[in-house]
């Protein structure tokens, strides 16, 4: 039984959305779009539409000017975002877009949930000032992709849009040249980051690369350079990251045979894993020499089946929350909170939120789109890895990586994770491999240094580092929110444009 890997809000079905400009916004001229060629989209600009929000406090207790619009991809699709400036110096501050994953799953979630400079309050009627959110260092995008997710739309409502990652990644690419060129020219030169939560591991390695071999074709006019890409509890090998890491994260033994957690699995479980384990890493090494959709879906299914049933035993029997290892799921597993709540999804689905967003009152957001998740499974793309994608952004491009895991996530376990970068293929392997992780620590605004977790990277110093690997201590799945300070300082001192005190490490 495969657990979803991110759910972001209460289920339900999405509505058709009317979307309207607001009296403060602006729109593109409407000129019809340019044909597809050889099912490739080869046009370079799309209608779209925006409304700032600067004095709308009650939607968003920002601390800055944000905006929020659609751009049209296609004759069918609308991309909806909400760009967030920085708190500090935007001119100056790098643009950061953030990508959930699912696939389904609605980038609100991280507006409202994670990193957002404002969070849905306790009655999930308003918003509170979150005074860790990455708008204290950088301008940050949110966008809710493919067509069909949250308020992004599809002709017919919830139902249609891209089920693989080159359609996707396709709009995405329009996306970004339209938002860069288009609508805010000025923040074209900032630095680009580009960070994806959980399946966001699938779409941000392969949407970088499409948009790198566009780029180096001459096809492609999005200039903006892209100076990074940052991994969030996400997902370049499914079965790597996921069921074969249950085993280490859950079996593990000390010197004198005990185990490590104490909520860890019974010897039955741990014995049967050990005896599968070999096979599941010979089909799971098949599917990433092969990229084949059947050899990728064979292996994933032998994982759950094998590997992944006993986590599944315990959450549907047991209670045990997926997402992370210190807390029981509630009354509606596998969806657990934080996604099983449908706080900041009724908050986005308050009329006057609505309609100061453009959407009209029939519209029913939703923070997962079930028939987007349920069509990419379908399509077999759910099981391909990005791996490849992965090893092409740190040998082909000048984009470096950071990799950041919370160390309570079973979903995306760290001890799955380590094992992924270590074997990942790329001129630099061997030595980051031969790296030993180190505790690093951040500052709070006191000065107080706070163990985080542990990290390495693949050079000597954090500038001379393509890729870099960091766990968070008291983190689960959505570990954005649960270490919000630390990881908003160490995203700041990734991207250049936080407080450093001579502590950056990356």
């Amino acid at each position: 039984m495969r657990l979803p890997l991110l759910l972001g809000a209460a289920l339900g079905c999405v509505g058709t959305a009317l979307a309207r400009p607001g009296e403060s916004g602006f729109e593109s001229p409407q000129q019809p779009l340019l044909a597809d060629d050889a099912n490739q989209q080869t046009k370079h600009s799309a209608p779209y539409s925006v409304k700032e929000h600067s004095g709308d406090a009650d939607i968003c207790a920002a601390g800055s000017k944000h905006y929020t619009g659609t751009v049209s991809v296609s004759d069918e699709k609308k991309l909806f975002f909400w760009f967030l400036e920085s708190r500090n110096d935007p001119a100056d501050s790098p643009v950061v877009v953030w990508l959930n994953g699912g696939p389904g799953g609605s980038s609100m979630f991280g507006l409202f949930r994670e990193i957002g400079p404002c969070l849905t309050n306790e009655h999930n009627n308003g918003t509170d000032y979150n005074e860790h959110s990455w708008t204290e260092f950088a301008n940050v995008l949110f966008i809710d992709q493919p067509a069909g997710v949250g308020f992004s739309t599809v002709r017919n409502g919830s139902t249609g849009g891209p089920d693989n990652a080159l359609e996707a990644g396709e709009d995405f690419n329009l996306f970004l040249t339209v938002f860069f060129r288009d609508i805010f020219p000025e923040f074209s030169s900032n630095g680009l980051h580009i960070a994806g939560e959980s399946f966001g591991g699938k779409y941000v390695p392969s949407y970088v690369r499409h948009i790198s071999e566009r780029q180096k074709q001459g096809a492609n006019p999005l200039v903006v350079p892209i100076q990074s890409i940052i991994l969030v509890d996400a997902v370049i090998d499914m079965v790597s990251s996921g069921a074969l890491g249950h085993y280490d994260h859950f079996c593990s033994v000390d010197e004198k045979g005990a185990r490590l957690k104490k909520n860890g699995f019974n010897e039955t479980a741990c014995s049967a894993m050990e005896e599968d384990t070999p096979e599941a890493e010979r089909l799971m090494a098949l599917c990433r020499e092969t990229y084949d959709r059947h050899v990728c879906k064979t292996a994933n299914f032998f994982a759950d089946e094998h590997l992944g049933k006993w986590l599944a035993g315990d959450v549907y029997e047991g209670g045990r929350d997926p997402y992370d290892d210190r807390r029981k799921c509630g009354n509606n597993p596998p969806i657990c909170e934080p996604f099983d709540s449908a706080g900041y999804a009724s908050y986005l689905n308050l009329p006057h939120v609505k309609e100061t967003l453009g959407f009209d009152k029939d519209f029913r957001f939703n923070g997962i789109n079930n028939d987007t998740n349920t069509r990419w499974e379908a399509s077999g793309e759910i099981f391909i890895p990005s791996t490849r994608e992965v090893t092409y952004i740190l040998d082909k491009t000048p984009t470096r990586v950071l990799v950041i895991n919370g160390n309570n996530d079973i979903i995306v376990n760290t001890e799955g994770q380590k094992r992924v970068y270590d074997h990942l293929p790329w001129r630099r392997q061997a030595a980051f491999r031969m790296r030993k992780f180190q505790d690093w620590a951040w500052p709070d605004k006191s000065g107080t240094l706070t163990t985080g977790g542990q990290f390495k990277t693949a050079g000597d110093s954090g500038a001379a580092s393509k890729l870099s690997f960091v766990s968070v201590d008291e983190a689960g799945h959505a570990s954005p929110g649960d270490q919000r300070e630390a990881i908003a300082w160490l995203v700041g001192c990734w991207t250049g444009s936080a407080r450093s005190d001579g502590l950056c490490f990356v």
